[in-house]
């Protein structure tokens, strides 16, 4: 009681916020609330983006265990299906060096990533059976296409020198088109 009655002799009464000080805050709320939308969709966007470069990854690898597991003797095509049910035939004939045979190498004079695949070289190019677009089915009935290419130059009777190339292809994102590093695996097979 002491304290209310020396708050009102000195006419020091306590208020709450002013109109002024109530829409510094709600601005300053906003701020906040816009800086973690922003961090929130390049989050997700990253996420989805490491997403696709893992399954890149996978089909890549799996192409090479799958023509590893071939004999070198002599051409034993197989296919790889996609979740659509397409059986895409894989050639593992393999070509004499520099260039292999399937997909187009990049040659020394590129200076950057020689003996990668062309990721220039048009789909219709590469011939049959060393290229695909492989469809892969992820959560909600999502799909998304991969250019899957590869390489087999011989390196002696006995082995082989597989480059498989892979990468996102033809999508959407944020109204533009996706833009996605290929992957790039090499591996020696056979010996």
């Amino acid at each position: 009681m002491k304290m209310a009655q020396s708050q009102m002799r000195n006419g020091k009464r306590q208020r709450g916020f002013s109109l002024i000080e109530m829409m510094i805050a709600m601005v300053v709320l906003a701020i906040g609330l816009g800086a973690l939308t922003i961090l929130f969709t390049t989050a997700m966007y990253n996420n989805t983006k490491s997403n696709k470069d893992t399954t890149a990854t996978m089909l890549a690898q799996t192409v090479i265990e799958q023509i590893d597991a071939q004999s070198t003797n002599g051409p034993a095509n197989f296919n790889i299906t996609d979740c659509q049910g397409t059986a895409w035939p894989v050639n593992v004939a393999a070509g004499a060096a520099p260039n292999g045979a399937g997909a187009a190498l990049l040659p020394a004079a590129s200076n950057t990533l020689y003996g990668s695949i062309d990721p220039g070289q048009a789909y219709a190019a590469v011939p049959a059976g060393y290229a695909m677009r492989y469809v892969h089915c992820g959560a909600n009935s999502q799909q998304t296409i991969f250019d899957v290419r590869w390489n087999i130059m011989s390196a002696n009777n006995n082995a082989r020198l597989v480059t498989v190339q892979a990468r996102q292809s033809g999508g959407t994102q944020l109204g533009g088109n996706v833009f996605a590093y290929p992957v790039t695996l090499r591996g020696m097979s056979g010996q």
